[in-house]
């Protein structure tokens, strides 16, 4: 009879269903071990206030601004 294998393949395929399941929810556990303020390189995402941001703004022109009146000096 061919219901036999239909009844086969269901079966078989409710296992593979129940060991996803399975893998699914031991993935859930392994990201809840690792926290939610992780991000996806493991780090915690750290924001500068834009008074930090505009500090190092203007130290990074100052630099550049001593590179290229050292440059022009020796040209």
């Amino acid at each position: 009879m061919q219901s036999s294998g239909v009844d086969a393949a269901i079966h078989e395929l409710e296992r593979e269903v129940k060991k996803v399941q399975e893998a699914i929810a031991m993935l859930r556990r392994i990201q809840a071990q690792r926290g939610s303020g992780v991000g996806a390189a493991g780090r915690k995402v750290r924001r500068l206030s834009a008074q930090a941001r505009k500090k190092i703004s203007e130290a990074a022109k100052k630099r550049w601004a001593a590179q290229r009146a050292k440059k022009a000096g020796k040209a």
